[in-house]
């Protein structure tokens, strides 16, 4: 699924402090960023959503590794954990934190911001600005491929970069020394927008097979930018962060000229992604709802092109007993190093995990841990 290379686990680490940087529409913000850009800050919502405690208790074992039964501590110990937060009926359950995190810490959330993209596709479907057929260079001209050069590029679709199927050639490389390719490449490229112009090749047709890229939501998230006619971080501070009710401020990176790094690099508290979890969960048939019915059960249905035994949609994960094209009770956002926004509708549960772990490493058995503390609760 990721392509894996310890030299991410540096960059797991809060990064230091830099003077202001432009954001290209004459916002400017002060704050923590990587060496290319500052971040987007995010206010917390005016509205707060409550999360009542909970009396209910959690199983005192899960199983892990080897199928093996081990203490919940046991589990959350030897996968890293850093934030550990699990709501059951919209109440808290339990928050635990480790290795100096507390509440309000904002944590990075890699990949789980993908599943953010996801979302917000949802939203301008609705609202009639895209639909899944719209095709990439429709909203962005500049990206348009000319003469015999990989020509496939001007197939790509909407759904086409949701559901990872491109065909583009931007290999999923986190290793530094494959130099200006890469995702690392791309997380620390001043200007995305030259950094996905200049990588236009194809190696296969769109539509046809699944590769996971990171490179796919850095697409989506500059159509999505173009659709709602606002900068991304806006997008989804309206979209999906407001409705939320988020507690704590939040950051989101961004290259020189302000351009989010939609592929990752979401820096929020655990509650707060919490509270994002259950918008997926609250999805009604309100036209003011963030997450409708009809976008919650795509994203719980595995899409034709899967990854070995793994299925995925809508920028969500559905690692156990996933078949294309049946719907399933839960699913699961996954960044790298242990990152997981778990939802369960059957039971009504959200876990939010965030770690220091491997870079892909026990994902499966991470998922089956959290699909059994969230079926302790099935009816």
């Amino acid at each position: 699924m990721f392509a894996a290379a310890s030299a991410c686990l540096a960059l797991a680490q809060p990064p230091p402090p830099v003077a202001a940087a432009g954001t290209g529409d004459g916002v400017r913000t002060t704050s923590t960023a990587f060496r290319t850009g500052g971040p987007a800050t995010i206010a917390p919502a005016r509205h707060v959503r409550t999360l009542p405690a909970s009396t209910e208790q959690l199983p005192a074992t899960v199983p892990w590794r080897n199928d093996e039964e081990v203490p919940l501590d046991q589990f959350l110990t030897e996968s890293q954990t850093r934030a550990f937060v699990v709501l059951h009926d919209g109440k808290l359950v339990t928050e635990r934190y480790f290795l100096g995190t507390t509440k309000e810490t904002p944590l990075p959330s890699w990949s789980v911001a993908k599943s953010m993209a996801g979302l917000l596709v949802g939203q301008a479907i609705r609202e009639r600005r895209l639909t899944l057929n719209t095709r990439l260079v429709d909203i962005l001209p500049w990206l348009e491929v000319t003469g015999r050069r990989s020509q496939g590029y001007n197939k790509i679709t909407v759904r086409d970069l949701l559901d990872m199927t491109s065909g583009i050639d931007a290999p999923e490389d986190y290793d530094l020394a494959s130099g200006a390719e890469g995702t690392i490449a791309m997380l620390l490229s001043p200007d995305l927008r030259q950094y996905v112009q200049a990588r236009r090749d194809m190696v296969g047709e769109p539509g046809e097979k699944f590769e996971y890229l990171s490179f796919n939501t850095q697409l989506l998230a500059l159509v999505l930018q173009k659709a709602f006619g606002k900068r991304y971080v806006d997008a989804f501070t309206e979209g999906l962060w407001r409705p939320a009710g988020a507690e704590f401020p939040a950051t989101w990176d961004q290259d020189l000229r302000g351009v989010a790094r939609g592929f990752c690099c979401l820096n929020a508290a655990a509650r707060d992604l919490a509270r994002l979890g259950l918008l997926v969960l609250d999805a009604n048939g309100s036209r003011a709802a963030p997450v409708s019915r009809a976008w919650r059960r795509r994203l719980l249905t595995p899409q034709p092109h899967m990854d070995g035994g793994w299925g995925y949609s809508t920028a969500f994960w559905h690692p156990e007993g996933a078949k294309a094209g049946t719907r399933s009770a839960d699913a699961t956002a996954i960044g790298i190093m242990g990152q997981y926004i778990y939802i369960n509708t059957r039971t009504d549960t959200v876990i939010v995990k965030m770690s220091s772990h491997g870079i892909e490493q026990d994902e499966r058995e991470t998922f089956r841990a959290m699909r059994s503390i969230a079926n302790s609760w099935a009816p």
